[in-house]
């Protein structure tokens, strides 16, 4: 039966009796980086560390209550982070970075590789602080930073909107509501003229809230008893469809007026964005030594490969 293994001792022989293969191959592998070290083109990394901001500064569902200014996070949960994130990373801003620096035409790439070629040189990581590193890589430094501007725009503008458009639909159910509650007074107050025409009340302006009769109101008599309680009651009613009603206009105000003048900035900028003006290419040294060890394994691989094969050729034979 053929022996497949392999004795640590007989390999460590084996390498040293190839040295000068292990020493060629690994040499040319130097070489090769070096050369490409050499001819490569430098590449500039514009980036920005930014923190995101809270839903608070967004939605005035977080921000007012119906009296008072409720105090939350000023910084974004973890939650509200990935939103942004997502955000960042999505084919409108990519878009919106070809728009504005005119990458394809620039770059003269294919339309179906444009997407791919942009989120090859960019890239949105969380820190460890929950902050977001966003960086653009290109051989043009003025290039990169106008990418990374035009993602952190686009992004920013994408999340607001979402609030916008949010507070506009809202507005609309408010419309809505208080188009119900003008149909509501509407009937109510015709009720009310029934009831004082019905009774004869029409000296009153109607009861005093909480009471059955004052000084403006009419006299109570066996006759108008009734009507004098039903206009009570249809009086509280239209009283509490008011009130509500103003609400909802103060309401409609807040969610009108929240946004739509002065967008607020949803990214507070740590660091950043500058133009880049050191290459960010990886450094030669590491270049160099990371070939060489590759190269070195490649060799001593292929070498225990080889020596393999050949004892299987004799054993066959």
């Amino acid at each position: 039966m053929e022996d497949n293994r392999f004795d640590l001792i007989d390999i460590l022989v084996l390498l040293k009796s190839k040295f000068k293969t292990l020493l060629i191959i690994t040499v040319l592998g130097i070489i090769a980086s070096v050369i490409f070290v050499m001819i490569r083109t430098d590449v500039y990394t514009a980036e920005a560390n930014v923190i995101v901001k809270s839903y608070m500064n967004f939605d005035r569902n977080q921000m007012f209550s119906e009296e008072a200014f409720y105090i939350k996070d000023a910084f974004a949960k973890e939650n509200e982070i990935d939103k942004a994130m997502t955000i960042l990373g999505n084919s409108d801003v990519i878009s919106f970075i070809n728009q504005e620096t005119k990458y394809q035409e620039v770059k003269k790439i294919r339309e179906k590789d444009l997407f791919d070629a942009i989120k090859a040189n960019y890239t949105v990581k969380r820190t460890d602080n929950s902050d977001l590193e966003i960086k653009f890589t290109d051989q043009d430094p003025d290039l990169a930073l106008k990418a990374l501007q035009s993602a952190l725009y686009k992004a920013e503008d994408l999340y607001v909107s979402y609030f916008e458009e949010y507070n506009k639909d809202i507005t609309k159910e408010i419309d809505f509501k208080r188009q119900l509650l003008a149909d509501s007074l509407q009937a109510i107050g015709t009720q009310i003229a029934a009831v004082r025409k019905a009774y004869n009340i029409y000296n009153a302006l109607g009861p005093v809230r909480g009471t059955a009769g004052n000084s403006g109101a009419s006299p109570v008599t066996e006759s108008n008893t009734e009507g004098i309680e039903q206009l009570k009651s249809l009086v509280q009613i239209k009283d509490k469809l008011d009130e509500e009603n103003a609400k909802l206009a103060s309401l409609k105000s807040q969610y009108n007026s929240f946004l739509n003048e002065n967008k607020m900035r949803i990214f507070y900028k740590v660091s950043g964005p500058y133009k880049p003006t050191i290459p960010s290419n990886p450094k030669a040294i590491f270049i160099v030594l990371g070939s060489a060890v590759a190269a070195f394994l490649f060799s001593c691989f292929w070498v225990l490969l080889t020596n393999a094969m050949n004892k299987r050729t004799k054993a066959q034979s």
